[in-house]
């Protein structure tokens, strides 16, 4: 895939910098970042908690803005939010009156969806994400998992370029958490959707990335890095390269931590 500006790149970060002020001192969470997604590229970034995971996701999405550096999708320069660039969080944020085809909904009618076309794409993503049943569900009726399908069928119906995901699966058990992987890898391959997402869970960033970014902090010797994921699809957990990987990146973070 090519974006439309000609680039191979769909989305390009250029020595993205960003510090907060915090009782009147400067703290640096981001320096220097750099990095350039293909369109259709399933990227996660992983980290320590203060090492500007979330924040860096948050200037992609456009609802910050970086001290120094530019971000760019297609080559154009990002300003501000855009229908291009979507957001799945860590809590799905339904709307609780809302069933769960009037969430899917509710951004299509924003974007002037009506009538048979609003009923046609809202059962579209219902059935990617396996809830064709569910339609008429309050959010109060549903398990966390099915939740968060609700969500990202939401973002995807308005159809982004990017959808971006902070934690999408954090608050999940172990066995859910695996299932909604092998979904979210599953709903990535059919929508060919360009993915970047933040993630704790090293075993579930091998899993699902192309490629990961390591992110240190800013005041490491080294803020970031990237690694390869040269793993085929599907993945096993439990071949050798995928064990090593995964146990590699642990030692890392671990050495991160002590020091």
């Amino acid at each position: 895939m090519v974006s439309v500006s000609g680039s191979p790149h769909k989305l390009q970060i250029n020595r993205l910098s960003k510090s907060f002020r915090i009782n009147g001192s400067v703290v640096p969470v981001l320096k220097d970042v750099e990095l350039d997604i293909a369109a259709g590229e399933f990227v996660v970034i992983v980290g320590a908690s203060g090492s500007g995971k979330t924040t860096l996701l948050r200037i992609l999405a456009g609802l910050e803005k970086g001290d120094r550096g530019t971000v760019k999708v297609d080559g154009e320069i990002v300003t501000g939010v855009s229908s291009e660039r979507a957001m799945v969080f860590q809590e799905p944020r339904l709307l609780p009156w809302l069933t769960v085809e009037a969430n899917i909904a509710f951004g299509l009618e924003l974007q002037k969806y009506t009538g048979e076309e609003l009923r046609q794409r809202i059962g579209e993503y219902l059935h990617l994400v396996g809830l064709e049943n569910f339609r008429t569900a309050y959010p109060s009726q549903l398990s966390g998992g099915m939740a968060q399908r609700v969500g990202i069928a939401r973002a995807l119906a308005i159809n982004p370029d990017i959808l971006l995901l902070d934690e999408p699966l954090g608050a999940l058990d172990a066995m859910k958490k695996m299932a909604m992987q092998q979904e979210l890898e599953r709903i990535w391959l059919e929508e060919q959707v360009t993915m970047v997402m933040v993630t704790h869970d090293i075993e579930e960033a091998v899993y699902l990335a192309d490629k990961i970014v390591v992110m240190s902090g800013a005041g490491a010797d080294t803020p970031f890095r990237i690694v390869p994921v040269d793993l085929p699809r599907p993945r096993d957990r439990g071949s050798p390269a995928f064990v090593r990987l995964r146990e590699s990146l642990l030692q890392e973070f671990q050495f991160d931590i002590r020091n």
